[in-house]
């Protein structure tokens, strides 16, 4: 089945105001006059469709027989019984969940500050992408890209690469500056310590370089010969106590733009690593991803999807960032974000 995911197909329900504040972040920057209110969008969902009545208005897949499937307009809570709720209540519960979503981001604009590139009305309520935008304003919109792939698929490859590169701006500041610091993913941009292109043998450098034993449960032929992945490993970050002895201070890192990152923690969790290399002691590991995951006083969203993982979300990247690393993380996605800009999409003209 392809894909098709439009900006007119909104996030499932109201319980990911993070997902829904990306949304009309994105709604805005690729309106024609960047600016969106609340009405704009209560109107566009729920006012009268009859003057917007197109064969694919709402489409979100196609599958391969050409076949289309729609994406049910109400965006009621499953929990809400249709039959027990008048027509006027559903109208009125709607457009508060999206007034709640604005009041959401005056939150998110306090939170992140000069990072933020949006004008934030509260009365009435809209949202404006600021004139002028900086260096720090272009890094925010970039890890507002890398967040939602699913909207942008035809820049998941640049942005993806893109956001596991600068992750290692954020990864040095959690070890000394004598700390090394390596990329061990699959692509283009291992140095020479993890130079190998197949699993097994990087994971020989790994066990080399860490000073940690090759796991007795890793056999090389239950390896396919052909595997050059990752094996969930991204960044790798080890520091020399004195000597190059073994009981370093390591730290493993994954980097995830996906809305599956919460099950992405267990990619470098101990229950797989250590049927890979047996280190004396405790990894440290760290999940870095461009999406916010924060309620409205700036704490975690939800505390139980982190799993024995220091997260490094949107708002600890940006702040973890010096003048020059910010620059070269505007930079990087520049092109991108100004592209996305440019669509000047009329859904809300």
């Amino acid at each position: 089945m392809a894909k098709i995911k439009k900006l007119s197909t909104p996030p499932d329900g109201f319980g990911d105001k993070n997902k829904w504040a990306d949304y009309i972040e994105l709604l805005c920057i690729t309106s024609l006059d960047k600016i969106v209110s609340a009405d704009e969008i209560y109107d566009k969902m729920y006012g009268d469709k009859s003057d917007d009545e197109s064969e694919d208005a709402g489409l979100i897949d196609e599958t391969e027989d050409g076949d289309f499937v729609f994406e049910s307009e109400e965006l009621i809570s499953d929990e809400d019984n249709e039959d027990d709720i008048t027509k006027g209540e559903k109208d009125d519960k709607n457009k508060s969940k999206i007034n709640e979503i604005f009041d959401f981001l005056v939150s998110r604009n306090n939170l992140f500050g000069e990072f933020y590139p949006f004008q934030i009305s509260k009365s009435p309520k809209y949202i404006k992408l600021k004139e002028g935008l900086s260096n720090k304003h272009y890094s925010y919109l970039g890890l507002l890209a890398s967040s939602n792939l699913d909207y942008l698929r035809m820049h998941k490859s640049s942005l993806t690469t893109n956001f596991e590169t600068n992750s290692l701006f954020v990864f040095k500041k959690l070890l000394p500056n004598e700390a090394r610091i390596e990329y061990f993913g699959k692509g283009n941009e291992r140095g020479s310590v993890f130079s190998e292109n197949k699993l097994y043998d990087r994971l020989l450098q790994l066990s080399d370089v860490l000073k940690t034993p090759i796991s007795s449960l890793l056999v090389k032929e239950e390896i396919n010969a052909s595997n050059t992945g990752d094996g969930g490993l991204d960044i790798v970050g080890w520091h020399d106590i004195i000597d190059n002895l073994s009981g370093k201070v390591i730290i493993f890192g994954q980097c995830a733009c996906g809305l599956d990152w919460y099950d992405k923690q267990f990619d470098i969790h101990p229950a797989k690593w250590d049927n890979y290399i047996s280190s004396s002691h405790p990894i440290l590991r760290t999940l870095i991803t461009p999406i916010s995951f924060r309620n409205y006083n700036g704490d975690w969203f939800k505390k139980s999807k982190i799993f024995d993982c220091v997260i490094i979300d949107r708002y600890r990247f940006l702040k973890s960032l010096r003048k020059r690393e910010n620059s070269k993380v505007a930079l990087s996605n520049a092109n991108v974000v100004e592209e996305v800009i440019q669509w000047n999409n009329d859904y809300f003209n």
